[in-house]
């Protein structure tokens, strides 16, 4: 808001760029008063919108979305996020001893927020079924203790801190699986930010997310992993277990993220598509 009053003040170019659409997100989040919350974010996000010179968004499933809000069509550009983190430098087999999982052990490890939205319930009840499998939660969040409630007894789920920027990398490259969770009621428009880190990792992912939303047309779009139902443990330990019987396919899918990183989600290509955003910008004012 305080961007578009801004730049109408100065008459200057106004472009915000679309990373997640806060109106949905309350509507979706579970908390008491979250449809007044998503009114207000809506009213909002329409506003600042409709007085953009262009409006960027990080995936096409924000369009139509975007377009509702009243924002002309001709004005919406795709500029996809870029992959942050660098390869993975260490051996797996050494990262793995030092975190002790055990070679032998099909690892599944999850990174990032544990909210409401993530529905990782799904991974507490993967554990429970398959005591040989480990499920692996890392980072924070609101549900984090809840979470560690429901697994309270589990040998097989572990939680781990966040990780530092250095080491981050190799952790997720040395599970043989990274999971990407949403419960089954969220309308998926925005591509999850750990989607391109894993895919950078070089490991299968397995999304437990529905299939006409953002984060299961990226998966795809990659060939960097399998989907299956959200919120149905069977259906991610069957994949798991198929991936683990099937290490060629497994690291095929692997082998893919890194290609779709560096065709379409390096840092050169993402910078480059905000220059070309702020140029056309700019072309309005005949500089």
């Amino acid at each position: 808001v305080l961007g578009a009053r801004v730049a109408a003040r100065h008459r200057a170019p106004y472009v915000p760029v679309v990373q997640d659409l806060m109106g949905a997100a309350a509507a979706q989040s579970g908390i008491q008063g979250g449809g007044r919350a998503a009114e207000l974010a809506e009213r909002a996000e329409s506003w600042v919108l409709r007085r953009a010179t262009l409006v960027g968004v990080i995936h096409e499933t924000f369009v139509e979305r975007v377009r509702a809000m009243g924002v002309d069509p001709g004005r919406i550009r795709l500029v996809p996020n870029w992959s942050h983190i660098q390869a993975p430098s260490a051996p797996r087999d050494r990262t793995r001893e030092r975190l002790g999982w055990r070679p032998e052990q099909t690892v599944v490890l999850h990174s990032g927020n544990m909210g409401l939205k993530q529905g990782l319930e799904v991974l507490v009840d993967a554990a429970r079924r398959d005591p040989a499998t480990r499920i692996v939660l890392m980072g924070d969040g609101n549900q984090r203790e809840h979470l560690a409630q429901l697994a309270d007894g589990l040998p097989n789920l572990e939680f781990l801190p966040p990780v530092d920027d250095a080491d981050f990398p190799d952790v997720l490259a040395a599970a043989d699986v990274l999971a990407v969770t949403q419960r089954a009621s969220v309308l998926d428009m925005s591509v999850p930010s750990k989607l391109t880190s894993y895919f950078a990792a070089g490991r299968p992912v397995v999304a437990s997310v529905a299939a006409e939303g953002g984060t299961a047309r990226e998966v795809l779009r990659s060939g960097a992993g399998v989907l299956v139902e959200p919120e149905n443990p069977d259906q991610f330990l069957s994949a798991v277990r198929r991936l683990a019987e099937d290490p060629k396919t497994a690291d095929e899918l692997g082998a893919a993220g890194p290609r779709h990183v560096a065709a379409h989600l390096s840092r050169e290509a993402g910078l480059a598509r905000i220059d070309a955003l702020i140029d056309e910008a700019m072309g309005g004012l005949g500089r």
